[in-house]
């Protein structure tokens, strides 16, 4: 995904702007501000210069700026080249740029068996 692609992104929590508590979103959300609580939603973008902290739950999720608590995807998750994350991580697929910094732990459960399960 490209982080300069607008036109996907439904909702959209700006620059200069800082959301805090349970946050859920339907669509694709776009964060350039600061949040901070519970994310839910189908894919979230943490955009490079936002500032997150939050339990963050969602199909994908994309890590560009800084990021402290903890991420449970259900199909994969990113940390690009300008990602700061400090993080516990629960995905079946783990992306990591070149760059990017990670401090925390990640648990990847198996496609197969969570189809399984499920």
């Amino acid at each position: 995904m490209a982080l300069n692609e607008e036109s996907g992104f439904e909702s959209r929590i700006g620059k200069g702007t800082k959301a805090s508590g349970k946050l859920n979103f339907r669509g694709p959300v776009k964060i350039e501000g600061e949040a901070e609580g519970e994310i839910t939603g189908d894919e979230v973008l943490i955009a490079s210069g936002a500032v997150v902290s939050a339990r963050i739950s969602a199909g994908k999720v994309t890590i560009a700026g800084a990021f402290s608590g903890e991420v449970t995807a259900r199909e994969r998750v990113e940390l690009m080249a300008t990602a700061r994350a400090q993080c516990t991580i629960s995905t079946p697929s783990l992306v990591l740029n070149e760059g990017a910094q990670f401090d925390g732990d990640c648990k990847m459960p198996a496609k197969k068996l969570a189809a399984q399960q499920g």
